[in-house]
């Protein structure tokens, strides 16, 4: 096997401590691609720099160059693990694993767990290097430990801000910086009292406060979710996205997702899932998009679009949420875009859409049910039990059978 491409790891302390496999590999190299504050101790061990080159930015410009001398031996000195938020998985995906061997070092994530005397086991690993800062807002739990990779000398002040904002401000904030180098550093401070200045290369520990947060658990508060009257309830919420079964990378439609809840709930179960919250409605979009910043899935995209001609152009669906819209053509449509084994679940609350729903169930199978819940409030100086609305859920599982018939049967 012809491995010409090596994404070797390197820490702090630079060239002279990488292992003697990779310092051959860097001798036999035509191409070095390191980052420039490795440079001068390349060229001091080997002799020269001429082969030497820096990141470029944007990184995608690397692929070119690496094209360029594909088939040659190249050397790509990552930091830390290249495989774990690092470079190595889009290098592998670009030029397949065949062509890559990869040679991890100690990552900066395993030697921050070390030094603040975490097991790595029970920390939550998240990165903000490209990404969306509100993004952790989804792991702040309990007692919750987070490892997060930084961005720059800007992440620990606007990561401390956004817990502040959120009601951690108590959150134990530890940025720990050039980790394993000479210039090795740690700054501490509750995320309410963060005025330090930290370099870019850093990597933030943060120990969430044993306190309750609107943003822990599954079933958001209703009154946490902005709304304009029209929103599915969390008891009702709560048994959709069940049944929508998230996992992993899932692609997620919220079929006129209103306030987006239900997309929400489900990105936020769904590590790296893809979730589109499609609507008619311009000022439903803006708050969808407002609800899903504040609880950290700002990468739910939405849609501006007329139903069911809005979904044509999107990613097949592993689970499908119609909750607004509900028309005949949109539930074919759907049902036609599901991969099979998707899953589907449509709510109605008018005598309507609940006849559209039936009409449904008899053509396709499925589940058909309806959802009543009751809250106490008081009645003068007692107690009683107060309706909302009820739902009719269908729930459907697509068999990939050529009629198109659930696997659940009624």
């Amino acid at each position: 096997m012809d491995r010409w491409l090596t994404i070797a790891g390197i820490g702090e302390t630079g060239p002279q401590a990488l292992s003697e496999a990779v310092k051959t590999a860097l001798a036999d190299a035509s191409l070095i691609v390191a980052a420039t504050r490795f440079h001068a101790a390349l060229a001091a061990m080997l002799g020269t720099s001429d082969h030497v080159i820096g990141f470029p930015s944007p990184l995608a410009d690397l692929y070119a160059k690496l094209e360029a001398h594909k088939g040659q031996k190249i050397i790509i000195l990552a930091t830390g693990d290249p495989l774990w938020f690092g470079i190595g998985a889009s290098l592998i995906n670009r030029f397949g694993a065949d062509a890559c061997l990869v040679i991890p070092d100690v990552s900066g994530l395993q030697m921050a767990a070390a030094r603040m005397g975490w097991p790595i086991a029970s920390c939550k690993i998240l990165t903000i290097h490209g990404r969306a800062i509100d993004q952790i807002l989804t792991s702040c739990q309990r007692r919750a430990r987070l490892l997060v990779i930084a961005e720059n000398g800007q992440s620990a002040p606007q990561v401390a801000q956004l817990l502040t904002e959120q009601d951690y401000g108590d959150a134990d904030i530890t940025a720990l910086a050039h980790l394993g180098g000479d210039d090795e550093a740690s700054f501490y401070a509750k995320a309410a009292d963060w005025q330090h200045q930290v370099p870019d290369f850093h990597i933030l520990a943060i120990s969430c406060p044993d306190k309750p947060a609107h943003h822990a658990g599954f079933a958001l508060a209703d009154a946490g979710i902005e709304n304009d009257g029209k929103l599915t309830k969390a008891d009702s919420r709560a048994s959709a996205v069940a049944k929508l079964r998230p996992f992993a990378g899932a692609v997620m439609w919220d079929v006129g997702a209103g306030s987006g809840a239900v997309a929400i709930e489900f990105m936020r179960l769904a590590q790296q899932s893809s979730g589109f919250a499609i609507d008619k409605n311009t000022s439903q979009i803006d708050m969808a998009r407002r609800n899903a910043k504040k609880f950290g899935v700002s990468n739910l995209q939405h849609i501006h679009a007329e139903l069911p001609s809005g979904l044509d152009d999107l990613p097949v669906p592993d689970a499908v949420f119609i909750g607004g819209g509900l028309s005949t053509a949109t539930i074919d449509a759907c049902i036609a875009a599901l991969r099979d084994d998707g899953v589907l679940v449509a709510h109605a609350v008018t005598l309507e859409s609940e006849a559209l729903l039936l009409a449904a169930w008899q053509k396709y199978g499925g589940k058909l049910a309806r959802l009543s819940v009751h809250h106490a409030d008081p009645v003068g100086g007692f107690h009683g039990w107060r309706p909302l609305m009820p739902v009719t859920q269908w729930h459907f599982i697509k068999s990939g059978t050529a009629q198109g018939i659930s696997d659940v049967k009624r």
